[in-house]
């Protein structure tokens, strides 16, 4: 059986993620939310209590999974503060979102890794936002763009640290989605972003690379 863990699992791609991956009886998943709650209910899925922009909560949630061992992690939860149309940074929400979608994304990978089995698999979720290649770029979203840019950064660094331990890790930008955060007019379900999730976990693809839609996109 595999074992692996997702955060941000109560809603949007976390959540269809979660279904998705636990309709096989061979794979366990653990999921995270800032609540601990999530409508899965499951015997092969469990979800705790995580609150990323806080050490002393993913320490509690390290401790808590104890001696495990995993096989792959999604880090899918973030947020998104500033209005759309926002154009100034704010340090406050900077910090904010930092903390979460950089730094606690960070903290709880680097405190996974000695858990991981052979062959393991890391995806960190950003996006089209955080790419340089980004064709429609604009001024709007700076501190979830800042953040998602660095994330991709910490993939392609943690790639090569791993290569010796065989753990493949991963950019995933997964389109423009149905969410709370995408809204309702984006074009993609979190349903068939799961499903290019599963795909990318199932296959064994080269490590450092940034992914969308089954491909390698440009970072």
């Amino acid at each position: 059986m595999k074992t692996g863990i997702i955060t941000g699992c109560s809603r949007g791609i976390g959540l269809a993620t979660v279904d998705l991956l636990t309709d096989n009886d061979n794979i366990k998943v653990i999921g995270t939310s800032t609540s601990g709650n999530c409508s899965i209910s499951k015997s092969n899925f469990d979800c705790f209590q995580l609150n990323l922009s806080e050490s002393e909560s993913i320490n509690e949630f390290v401790n808590i999974i104890g001696n495990i061992k995993i096989d792959f992690l999604l880090n899918n939860a973030g947020v998104l503060i500033e209005n759309w149309n926002e154009s100034l940074i704010n340090l406050d929400y900077l910090r904010q979102t930092f903390n979460v979608n950089l730094f606690g994304t960070i903290e709880l990978s680097e405190k996974l890794i000695p858990k991981f089995n052979k062959n393991g698999q890391i995806v960190n979720v950003t996006s089209d936002w955080g790419s340089f290649s980004e064709k429609n770029f604009d001024e709007f979203q700076p501190h979830y763009k800042m953040s998602k840019s660095a994330l991709n950064m910490y993939t392609k660094l943690l790639a090569k640290r791993l290569e010796n331990r065989n753990i493949i890790v991963s950019s995933f930008d997964p389109g423009w989605t149905q969410t709370d955060m995408g809204g309702n007019d984006a074009t993609r379900k979190p349903t068939e972003v799961a499903n290019d999730i599963k795909k990318l976990l199932n296959r064994v693809p080269e490590s450092g690379n940034f992914w969308h839609q089954g491909k390698i996109r440009e970072w």
